[in-house]
């Protein structure tokens, strides 16, 4: 009889301590937000939400890989339309210098701007960005992770953008267009200055439709590394989602938890002690 009550004792006290536990945990859950505080509170969650931690990982280094060829692209783009401007204004100076009014003098300083715009041309060839990279690489420009699976480019090579142009007179740069329109500036005969303005002309046009098409492919890649930032984002988002629903506290749901547990020990502790308290000679009447 009194074995029994004693085992009978033993599992009450173990219940009553279990309820503890779980209640601890309640107020752990709701106090820090997160529900799985070591792998055994919902193996399968947390072996899902390491997952998730890890590809959060790779979704913050692609983000911050796109956001650089980004900064790069755009500041190729604003160096594509820097030299947009110099051959519209080559081709203004072009024009003026053709004209048989134009003096000597006029003449010379266009000449000046020309050369000018032209040594502007060059050093954009040159031009890096703010971590020393060329902005027009010699070579293949690198590619840039930004997913598993894609890598793209944030510009294009320096030959792409000022070199193998078709030229009436065969295959040059862009450089060579803005020499040949000096060279025709700086002739003082008129008629041969305008023959060889007009053949310039249309080499500056050739250079400008160049240019634009350049540009035009600068803003496809700026598109493509825009729709890369996107997916990267809803990936990311997906990922912080399902890892709150899987690793954060429901609070309703816990406070409900927390109050039910309180109530049952409360009520346990209560019977115990009444139960207990009863002495030897009770439980022999």
């Amino acid at each position: 009889m009194i074995t029994a009550t004693r085992y009978r004792a033993q599992v009450e006290i173990n219940r009553q301590s279990q309820l503890g536990e779980e209640i601890a945990k309640a107020q752990a859950a709701i106090s820090t937000g997160k529900r799985i505080d070591k792998p055994s509170d919902d193996p399968i969650a947390a072996a899902r939400v390491a997952e998730i931690r890890r590809a959060q990982a790779d979704q913050t280094v692609w983000s911050r890989n796109i956001q650089t060829a980004k900064s790069v692209a755009a500041q190729v783009d604003t160096a594509m339309g820097t030299a947009y401007d110099i051959f519209n204004r080559v081709k203004e100076l072009t024009l003026a210098g053709a004209s048989e009014s134009v003096s000597s003098i006029d003449r010379q300083a266009m000449v000046q701007e020309m050369s000018s715009l032209r040594t502007q041309l060059n050093n954009l060839q040159v031009e890096t960005t703010p971590t020393g990279q060329s902005l027009f690489p010699v070579d293949a420009p690198l590619l840039v992770s930004t997913s598993a699976t894609q890598r793209l480019p944030a510009t294009t090579q320096r030959s792409t953008m000022f070199d193998g142009l078709v030229y009436t007179q065969g295959v040059a740069s862009l450089d060579w267009a803005i020499g040949a329109a000096i060279d025709a500036i700086s002739t003082d005969d008129v008629a041969t200055r305008r023959t060889l303005a007009d053949a310039s002309l249309a080499n500056i046009d050739t250079a400008i439709n160049h240019v634009t098409n350049q540009r035009a492919a600068q803003g496809v890649r700026m598109a493509q590394l825009d729709t890369a930032a996107e997916t990267v984002e809803a990936a990311a988002t997906q990922l912080t989602e399902e890892r709150s629903s899987l690793e954060d506290t429901d609070v309703a749901a816990t406070v409900m938890k927390l109050n039910a547990r309180t109530l049952s020990l409360q009520a346990a502790q209560m019977a115990f002690a009444k139960v207990n308290s009863n002495t030897l000679f009770d439980y022999l009447r």
